[in-house]
C-alpha cells in the first residue's frame, strides 16, 4: 500500500467535499439542540431535499442551481411539518423525527416510481453543473492549495455557515434568546421571549440547511438521486454535534473527521489494498459508535469531577 497516495492532498480535498453536507446539516441541528429540540429528522430533511433537487433539475431547465434552490425549499417545507408536530401538537421529538425519516424513505421511493417510472436510481437527462471556484491567493500554495484552493461554492458556503452560526449564538440577541429557551424556557418566557417562536425559527433554519445539504449531495456531489442516498449522514451530523460539544467549530472538525473516514474508505477500495468493500463501508459507522462511546465517557467524567467540587 502506498501511504503517500493514501494521505494525499486529493484525499483531503475529497474529505472536505464529502463532509460538506454533514457540516451544513450539523449547523442547523446544533441550533435546534441549543433551543432544546433534539432534531434527528435531519436525515429525512436531507433525503427529501436530495430527491426534489433532481426533480427540479429534470423539469425546470437542468441547472444545478435550480436543484439547490428546490432542495432548500423542500427542506423548509418538511421542517414545517416537523415544527407543527413537536411545537403545536407537542408530539415526542424523537418519535416524530423517526416518523419523518421513515416518511422520507417511503415517499422518495414512491415518487421516484410515479414521476420517473424508475426504481433505485435516476439521473437527470440534462444537468448544467456548478463550476468549482478558485481562491486566488490560495490555489497556487503547495499542498494547501490542492486541499482548499478549488471547490464548489457550496463547500465554501458551508465554512461561512460555521462562522455565522458561532457569531449568531455568541454575538446576537437572537443567539442569547436561543440559549435562554434551551436552558430555561419558563425564565425566557418571563423575559418576554416566546420559546415556541424561537424553536420554530431554529427548526426552519435546520430545514433550510439540511435541504441545501441534501441538494448538494444529489445535484453537485453525485449528480443523481439514489434511494436512501443520504445513508445516515443526517444521523452522522447529529453525532458530530454531540462529539463537538454543541460548539460550531468543534462540530465542524468532527464533521471533517467523518468526511475523512468515508473518503479514506473509498480511496482504499480504489487502490485495492486488499480490504473487503463491505468492511470499508463500515468505517464511518464504526467511527460514529466510537465517537459516541468517547463522548459518553468524557461526559460521565465531567459529571464526576463537578460533583467532587
Amino acid at each position: 500500500m502506498d501511504f503517500h497516495s493514501l494521505f494525499s492532498p486529493e484525499l483531503l480535498a475529497a474529505s472536505i467535499r464529502i463532509a460538506t453536507p454533514i457540516i451544513l446539516a450539523a449547523m442547523g441541528g446544533l441550533l435546534c439542540i441549543k433551543a432544546r429540540i433534539f432534531n434527528i429528522a435531519l436525515e429525512g430533511f436531507m433525503l427529501i431535499s436530495s430527491f426534489f433537487a433532481i426533480v427540479a433539475i429534470q423539469f425546470l431547465g437542468g441547472s444545478a442551481w435550480i436543484g439547490l434552490g428546490a432542495g432548500i425549499l423542500a427542506g423548509i417545507i418538511t421542517s414545517l411539518i416537523y415544527s407543527y408536530c413537536v411545537i403545536k401538537l407537542k408530539t415526542d421529538q424523537v418519535i416524530t423525527s423517526i416518523g419523518i425519516n421513515v416518511l422520507a424513505l417511503g415517499i422518495t421511493a414512491f415518487l421516484l416510481k410515479i414521476i420517473f417510472d424508475a426504481s433505485g436510481t435516476i439521473r437527470p437527462s440534462t444537468l448544467i453543473k456548478i463550476e468549482n471556484i478558485e481562491i486566488p491567493f490560495l490555489v497556487n500554495v503547495p499542498f494547501l492549495g490542492e486541499v482548499l484552493g478549488k471547490h464548489s461554492p457550496v463547500v465554501y458556503l458551508s465554512f461561512l455557515v460555521v462562522i455565522v452560526t458561532h457569531l449568531l449564538l455568541m454575538k446576537t440577541p437572537f443567539g442569547l434568546a436561543v440559549q435562554s429557551v434551551g436552558e430555561n424556557p419558563d425564565a425566557a418566557r418571563t423575559a418576554g421571549i416566546k420559546p415556541e417562536n424561537i424553536r420554530f425559527l431554529v427548526i426552519t433554519w435546520s430545514g433550510a440547511l439540511s435541504g441545501l445539504a441534501g441538494a448538494y449531495l444529489s445535484s453537485v456531489l453525485i449528480s443523481q438521486f439514489v434511494e436512501n442516498m443520504t445513508q445516515g449522514r443526517g444521523f452522522t451530523a447529529f453525532i458530530a454535534i454531540v462529539f463537538g460539544a454543541i460548539n460550531p467549530f468543534y462540530t465542524f472538525l468532527a464533521a471533517l473527521l467523518f468526511g475523512f473516514s468515508e473518503a479514506l474508505g473509498i480511496r482504499i477500495e480504489i487502490i485495492g489494498a486488499g480490504f473487503p468493500s463491505t468492511i470499508l463501508k463500515m468505517f464511518p459507522y464504526v467511527l460514529s459508535i466510537l465517537v459516541l462511546v468517547v463522548s459518553s465517557i468524557v461526559h460521565s467524567r465531567r459529571k464526576v469531577t463537578m460533583s467532587l467540587h
